[in-house]
C-alpha cells in the first residue's frame, strides 16, 4: 500500500556559534602551551553561554503547526500543486499509536481521491456514486469505510471504486482481500512500470548480461575456427582485451568517470 503520512510539524531555530582563535602552530605544543597563545578575551557574555537564560531565548525553537498554516503559505498554489506538495513535502515524521494506521489509511484515500479531480455526486438517482472529468459520459460506484482514530471518535472516508479493465486510466480504488478472507487493503489502481520497479531493473540488467555473454561467446566461437594457431590465438587475445576495456569503461561510467576519448 503506498502510504502518505500526515504533513509533519516544522520546527526552526536559530543558532548562534562561539568559536575560540586557537593557534594553529606547531601541534607538538602541549596543552597549556597552546591555552596560553590564545587571546584573551575577557568576560563572556551570557548569550554565548549555553544554557543560560539569555542564550536560550535566543536559541528558541518556533514551533508551526502545519494543520494550522495561514493560506498565504499557499498563496498562488495550484490545486495540482498544493496535492503534490503534501505528497512529498519533507521532512516526513512517523506518528506512534494505536489508531495511527487507521489515520494513515483514511488520509490517504482522502488524498489519492482529491489528487486525481474526482467528484461527488449526492442525492438523486445516482446518489454516493463519483464522476470523473477524464472519463467523460461516466459513472463510478461509490463505497466507504469507517474506523476508529485517536480519541474514541470514528471517521469515515468515501472514495471510488472500479476494477482495472474500467479504470484503464488507474484514478480509482479497489480492494484487496488476502489470508483467506480474514484482511482486507484499499490500495489505488496506479499503473506501474515494471521495468521501474526494483525486480523490472534487475530483470533488465541480468537481459543485458546474458545478451552480452552471448555475444562474446559467439565472438570467441568465429576466432576458434581459424585454422592457422597463430591467427586463432591472435584474434582471441585481441577479443580478451577489447573486451576487457568494455567491462573497464562499464565500471568506470557506473562510477562516474569519464572515460578518455
Amino acid at each position: 500500500m503506498l502510504v502518505y503520512l500526515k504533513q509533519p510539524t516544522y520546527s526552526k531555530a536559530t543558532q548562534t556559534h562561539t568559536y575560540l582563535n586557537m593557534p594553529r602552530g606547531n601541534r607538538k605544543e602541549n596543552l597549556s602551551t597552546r591555552l596560553a597563545n590564545c587571546p584573551k578575551r575577557g568576560v563572556v557574555p551570557e548569550s554565548e553561554i549555553p544554557g543560560t537564560r539569555k542564550w536560550n531565548e535566543q536559541n528558541v525553537t518556533v514551533a508551526f503547526n502545519s494543520d494550522k498554516m495561514s493560506e498565504s503559505f499557499f498563496e498562488g498554489y495550484s490545486h495540482e500543486e498544493r496535492q503534490h506538495y503534501l505528497k512529498n513535502c519533507i521532512p516526513r515524521t512517523v506518528k506512534h499509536g494505536k489508531y495511527i494506521a487507521n489515520e494513515s489509511l483514511l488520509d490517504n484515500i482522502n488524498r489519492w481521491v482529491d489528487g486525481n479531480g474526482w467528484q461527488y455526486i449526492e442525492g438523486g438517482e445516482y446518489d454516493g456514486s463519483w464522476v470523473n472529468p477524464q472519463y467523460p459520459n461516466r459513472i463510478f460506484q461509490g463505497n466507504a469505510i469507517t474506523l476508529p482514530i485517536t480519541g474514541g471518535d470514528y471517521e469515515t472516508a468515501e472514495f471510488p471504486v472500479a476494477s482495472n479493465e474500467d479504470d484503464t486510466i488507474g484514478l480509482a480504488l479497489h480492494f484487496e482481500v488476502y489470508c483467506a478472507g480474514s484482511k482486507m487493503n484499499i490500495l489505488p489502481n496506479r499503473w506501474r512500470n515494471y521495468d521501474s520497479s526494483r525486480r523490472g531493473r534487475k530483470q533488465v540488467r541480468s537481459n543485458k548480461r546474458k545478451a552480452r555473454r552471448q555475444k562474446r561467446g559467439e565472438a570467441y566461437a568465429e576466432a576458434s575456427k581459424i585454422t592457422n594457431p597463430i591467427k586463432r590465438e591472435d584474434a582471441i587475445a585481441n577479443l580478451k582485451a577489447k573486451f576487457h576495456m568494455e567491462d573497464v569503461q562499464r565500471e568506470r561510467a557506473k562510477m562516474g568517470i569519464e572515460n578518455d576519448a
